[in-house]
């Protein structure tokens, strides 16, 4: 017997499909699982998370997002010891949706497994809670030895957004020793206008990786200190492009007349998402320094170009 789309799955069929010889039926059945709203379903899912076939307890950890309880969080996190990595990680992705505070003791006690996976994992779905008694656990975490969970352990810290974990956030953002720790740190800043947190950011400008370039030059246009100012135009020099969209855009926010004639000269390059952030940085500076440029920016090959030159010099002759 198998289930069909075409009909509504009810509980006695599913059960009954979940011990089928074939694990095409025992999968089919697990999906039938989303359609049942029913608390009676939790246990059937569980269940599944134990099959023989690691196809169905792929399905099942993916399943999972649509229950919750305790229940269910146990089962996935003891989903991330599976044998199947393709089990592992839908585990792990489904922990990260949950924003069930109810599973924060389960969770807490899942990163502090010696398991390098089970630890980031849990750190990771442990971040969307937002627990205050997570902190001093990722504060611990943060000097693991192993990136990935360097890089959970920030990403808690940064969703609590606790001034006294600066230090902390700043060390790594200097300091550590993996890029992506780095540009996580860096980006974990966003939410402090601190003056040691503002001069990390402008050194992160410097940094040798250019995502975590990138990444500071982000951040410092969310925050726009005008200590950024010269730190941004030195980066408008930056051998990615990448990173020059983003200061170009950082310039705009901070407003400064200053950067009106590098952002000019951006207007020059071959990159059309660097001419456009330029462009619209001109606009938001206002100033009628940046009109020569916009104007022959108007005939610029690609529209979105024009349009946003012309945008640009309609605000500034409605500021003047």
């Amino acid at each position: 017997m198998g289930i069909s789309f075409d009909e509504t799955p009810d509980l006695e069929t599913i059960e009954e499909n979940l011990g089928a010889p074939d694990a095409a039926i025992r999968r089919v059945a697990v999906m039938g699982l989303r359609e049942v709203e029913e608390a009676d379903a939790v246990p059937l899912v569980v269940r599944a998370l134990s099959d023989a076939d690691p196809g169905v307890r792929k399905e099942a950890a993916e399943v999972m997002d649509e229950f919750e309880g305790a229940e269910v969080i146990q089962a996935l996190v003891d989903a991330l010891h599976d044998s199947d990595e393709m089990v592992r990680e839908s585990a792990a992705a489904t922990l990260a949706e949950n924003k069930d505070k109810a599973a924060g003791p389960i969770l807490m006690e899942g990163a502090r497994s010696d398991d390098t996976f089970v630890k980031a994992s849990s750190l990771r779905a442990l971040r969307q809670l937002r627990l205050t008694e997570s902190q001093p656990l990722a504060l611990e975490c943060i000097g693991h030895p192993d990136p990935s969970v360097r890089r959970e352990a920030i990403g808690i810290l940064a969703y609590l957004k606790s001034e006294e974990v600066l230090p902390a956030l700043i060390s790594s953002a200097r300091r550590d020793i993996d890029d992506n720790v780095r540009r996580v740190a860096i980006g974990s800043l966003i939410f402090s206008r601190d003056d040691q947190a503002t001069a990390t950011l402008i050194s992160g400008l410097k940094d040798e990786n250019w995502q975590v370039r990138e990444e500071a030059a982000f951040v410092l246009g969310k925050l726009a200190p005008a200590a950024a100012l010269e730190p941004l135009i030195d980066g408008m020099n930056d051998e990615y492009w990448q990173v020059r969209v983003k200061a170009a855009a950082a310039l705009g926010q901070i407003k400064d007349p200053k950067a009106v004639n590098v952002l000019g000269q951006a207007l020059s390059y071959n990159i059309s998402n660097l001419r456009k952030e330029a462009a619209a940085s001109l606009g938001e500076i206002g100033s009628p320094e940046g009109r020569p440029f916009l104007r022959v920016a108007l005939d610029d090959v690609d529209p979105d170009v024009r349009k946003i030159a012309q945008w640009a010099i309609d605000r500034i002759e409605s500021n003047s």
